[in-house]
């Protein structure tokens, strides 16, 4: 790897350079992280972005940009790739999804993976400059022109941008004075309460991102259906499970979950459950999705693993079904 990070450096010898970095990007792309950080430093992130910006190979830009979505996500490395001016890089390649080429296809991809880690919801000033490049309609885009593997990581930083919405949504100001001439009152957002705006609250509903995360709710990788369900929980946490739960109601997003009952994936299987036993508590949804959900619970009571067999055995008993002295508890 030390040999390779070397050779990437090469401008002397294209045919060298370019086979190194498609190497590296292998290396990178399975390698142990102590071995990575150990050889790919700030210079080697430099020219990572240099070659990305000056070569016109798209298989070389392809594997550069690949190799800088692998890396850990570090705070060290994201910071020298912000130093190094990555973001506007990367920016101004995430648009390219429309496009039926599969080496821009999997630039896109590797783009979308490395933006990832300027979304992560422990650095709000990193997730401000990301919002403020204007990135988040992109995303929202991505989820309806993107690859598998595009929507799935724009659907993780979706996520972790929603995760910080909630804490961003500013007070709605209190009316002063005569109320029949005053300004009449903002609205607030359905799901935070306060006024919300992509750039300032990063909101999933202000952006129009709900419907597009349902749709990738159909996509055959159960992976990509996590990714985009685990966006769309953040809208049904804590004290927002009720207007959130609205939300996803009128965004048709229940029946999708209610079918990951019975997905081939323990891990969708799980949040589903998850998902549904909160859904579950609000006495219309119950009403209105719960008789299409009984006899995949009741399967999972006899075929689930241990957690799956009591968390279903607990939706059954909210919707009347089992007991809730059950011997599945």
């Amino acid at each position: 790897m030390q040999v390779l990070v070397q050779l990437c450096e090469r401008d002397d010898n294209p045919n060298v350079r370019v086979n190194a970095v498609k190497l590296l990007y292998c290396l990178v792309e399975d390698g142990d992280e102590g071995t990575i950080l150990e050889h790919v430093g700030q210079k080697c992130l430099e020219t990572l972005l240099r070659i990305i910006q000056s070569s016109n190979l798209e298989e070389e830009i392809a594997s550069s940009m690949g190799i800088i979505s692998n890396l850990p996500e570090k705070p060290q490395i994201t910071q020298w790739l912000l130093d190094a001016g990555a973001l506007p890089v990367i920016s101004r390649i995430l648009p390219d999804s429309k496009q039926n080429d599969p080496h821009k296809n999997v630039l896109v991809e590797n783009a979308a993976g490395a933006m990832r880690r300027f979304t992560v919801p422990t650095n709000p000033e990193w997730q401000k400059k990301v919002a403020e490049a204007g990135i988040i309609p992109v995303l929202v885009q991505l989820l309806d022109f993107g690859t598998t593997m595009t929507k799935k990581c724009a659907a993780i930083s979706l996520a972790r941008f929603s995760e910080s919405s909630l804490e961003l949504s500013r007070s709605i100001p209190k009316r002063k004075g005569f109320w029949c001439f005053s300004v009449p009152p903002e609205t607030g957002c359905v799901i935070h309460g306060g006024i919300c705006a992509v750039e300032s609250s990063f909101c999933l509903v202000e952006a129009d991102a709900v419907e597009p995360l349902v749709r990738v709710l159909r996509d055959p990788d159960p992976a990509t259906c996590e990714a985009s369900l685990d966006a769309l929980l953040t809208l049904i946490e804590g004290v927002k499970l009720q207007n959130g739960g609205k939300v996803l109601a009128q965004a048709n997003a229940i029946q999708p979950i209610v079918g990951f009952l019975s997905s081939s994936s323990p891990i969708l299987q799980e949040k589903a459950l998850n998902t549904l036993e909160r859904i579950f508590r609000l006495p219309e949804l119950k009403q209105k999705y719960g008789p299409s959900a009984q006899m995949p619970l009741v399967d999972l009571t006899l075929r689930g693993n241990s957690s799956m067999k009591s968390l279903s055995a607990r939706i059954l008993a909210h919707l009347n079904v089992l007991h809730d002295q059950s011997s599945y508890f």
